[in-house]
């Protein structure tokens, strides 16, 4: 955890907690916020630490008592370890290139395989690059319109609203 100061320069021995903060009053608290930000803890081990009977108590003083800069560094700890995951994913697929080379330039498939096997693999390492830096989606579209217990809901709701006619033609209007 980063040394935080305060306005004389000196190391500071904790942030500024209410005095109604369990979890900020607590003397080893320091540790468990970090061991919290280093996700070494959970909320509810922290709680049980510090003797609070919810997590809810622990997240509050995360959100409203920990430095802005602690959070930040977790942020940035966070988009670190995916770019490291994406620089490794990347050098894969160039060695992954390398080894097509050499099996396209082989005569022999014994040695290196079948050039085909290089080029799924590059493929799905493209696909996966492509998700992590969020220019692919992963997740399958779902239209709602076409699923068969919706058109059976929006009929019974609109059959449903028969003897209110105003009302009928207010949800047909706003209905898909």
């Amino acid at each position: 955890m980063p040394e935080m100061r305060n306005d004389a320069g000196q190391v500071a021995q904790g942030y500024k907690c209410d005095s109604r903060c369990k979890c900020g009053q607590y003397p080893g608290h320091l540790e468990l916020d970090k061991a919290y930000l280093n996700n070494e803890i959970s909320l509810q081990e922290y709680a049980d630490k510090v003797g609070c009977k919810s997590r809810s108590s622990v997240e509050r003083h995360v959100k409203g008592h920990l430095p802005g800069a602690l959070l930040k560094a977790k942020d940035i700890k966070d988009v670190a370890n995916g770019d490291s995951l994406l620089d490794d994913l990347k050098k894969a697929r160039e060695r992954t290139f390398s080894l097509l080379d050499k099996a396209e330039a082989a005569a022999d498939t014994r040695v290196y395989g079948a050039p085909v096997a290089y080029l799924k693999e590059i493929r799905e390492q493209l696909k996966f690059i492509a998700e992590l830096e969020g220019k692919l989606a992963s997740q399958p579209q779902i239209n709602i319109a076409l699923n068969a217990e919706w058109i059976s809901l929006r009929t019974t709701i609109i059959t449903a609203l028969g003897p209110f006619p105003d009302a009928r033609r207010a949800v047909i209007d706003a209905l898909p």
